[in-house]
């Protein structure tokens, strides 16, 4: 649950960009080893317009806005087209519902997929339902995903009908990196470690951050019980 990254003054009260210029995406794993650097653009309004790989036939995401309240998703690894989404924005301009096409889950001639966000009264998400759409049948619900929050309002679990992810703090950390437009809901604080709990394993995953003077994160470090560790180092616009 990230969002798009914004521009603005520091809790130090320096007048640091927050918006992620290019980062770069390091991941081992038992016999693979991945290096890519992203670069990351916006429009006038700060939004994020696209994610870039910067190598020839390099992964992307695209995201084109309307002015209608809604804005599309495209995903694209290695020059296929593997997603394209719709997404509709509420009156509190977060995330209302969306639908859309996930080709390389569902194949070439997929079915339609559409999910419902639900709200509390601070703007949290609480429930995303999700459907299966045909032109033969009604919508399915096939899957709803639900968040929990402590009562400081961080993210402390989540889960549907496959996996149930919990996250725990040790000490206060602020997210300054957010990589989806910021109509998404955003969880502010980063977590120490994580339990990804699917068909009874559970994998384990210890996080560790890096900040500048400004107090913007510039690395990012994830070791998981599996054996996958994945470093991510941020550059700012100055």
């Amino acid at each position: 649950m990230v969002a798009a990254a914004s521009c603005g003054k520091d809790s130090a009260g320096n007048n640091a960009s927050h918006k992620v210029k290019s980062y770069v995406e390091d991941i081992e794993a038992v016999g693979n080893h991945t290096v890519q650097t992203y670069n990351v653009n916006y429009d006038e309004q700060d939004r994020i317009t696209s994610i870039e790989a910067t190598n020839k036939h390099g992964a992307r995401m695209i995201y084109q806005y309307s002015a209608e309240n809604s804005f599309t998703y495209d995903k694209y690894e290695d020059t296929v087209h593997f997603i394209h989404a719709i997404y509709f924005i509420n009156s509190q301009s977060l995330i209302d519902s969306t639908w859309g096409h996930d080709y390389k889950q569902y194949g070439y001639k997929p079915d339609t997929t559409s999910a419902k966000f639900f709200y509390d009264e601070n703007k949290k998400l609480v429930k995303q339902k999700q459907y299966l759409m045909s032109y033969l049948v009604p919508p399915v619900l096939y899957n709803t995903v639900t968040y929990q929050y402590d009562l400081k309002g961080t993210l402390t679990k989540e889960s549907d009908s496959y996996q149930e992810i919990s996250y725990g703090y040790d000490k206060a950390l602020e997210n300054t990196v957010q990589l989806e437009p910021f109509y998404f809901p955003f969880n502010k604080e980063l977590p120490s470690h994580t339990f990804k709990t699917r068909l009874g394993i559970t994998i384990s995953t210890e996080h560790t951050y890096t900040f500048d003077d400004k107090k913007r994160l510039i690395t990012e470090m994830a070791v998981g019980s599996d054996g996958i560790k994945t470093v991510r180092n941020y550059v700012y616009e100055q």
